[in-house]
């Protein structure tokens, strides 16, 4: 494992410990491949690319066939969604302030909801908020024990009362 990575893997430890969901890898990775994140600068978190229009893309590339669906109509059929690899858009209303390991994405007419980043394996910069986004992840329905919300609430976080969040393999940011 590379430096840089053996690094963050400390920091995340000891910086944002938690109960998150953790999914087995979507099929687009490699089997046994690590999902490394391109090494943090000065800005902050690197995107694994940033396409000819400007938008950074975080984690890795978004799957072929997967469609978006709004995230309205995921909040309210969150059971039907469970397990599910999904991909929707909105606008990035909040990002961990210690380490971008996780946001919470809103759109219109809907409660923002926790988006966690695939397990600490990659971040976001943390000035990301109020960008449009595109996330694909799988869905997880679950409540936050009272030691996580705290400990989310203590970076930032406000929905930590619901318990729908999708685990992001992919983070575009526009």
């Amino acid at each position: 494992m590379h430096k840089t990575a053996v690094a963050l893997s400390l920091l995340t430890l000891s910086a944002c410990a938690g109960e998150e969901p953790h999914f087995q890898r979507s099929a687009q990775a490699e089997p046994g491949a690590a999902m490394e994140a391109p090494p943090a600068t000065e800005e902050g978190p690197q995107p694994l690319r940033v396409g000819a229009d400007g938008e950074r893309i975080f984690g890795h590339e978004l799957a072929e066939g997967v469609a978006s669906t709004p995230l309205g109509t995921i909040t309210a059929n969150a059971a039907q969604y469970a397990d599910q690899v999904v991909r929707t858009e909105g606008t990035i209303e909040r990002v961990c302030q210690r380490m971008g390991c996780w946001m919470e994405l809103r759109a219109e007419g809907v409660d923002p909801i926790r988006v966690p980043m695939a397990g600490h394996s990659y971040f976001l910069p943390v000035s990301v908020a109020g960008h449009a986004a595109t996330v694909e992840g799988r869905v997880a329905v679950q409540p936050l024990s009272e030691e996580m919300r705290r400990h989310l609430e203590s970076e930032g976080a406000l929905a930590t009362a619901g318990t729908l969040s999708i685990e992001a393999t992919t983070v575009v940011v526009r």
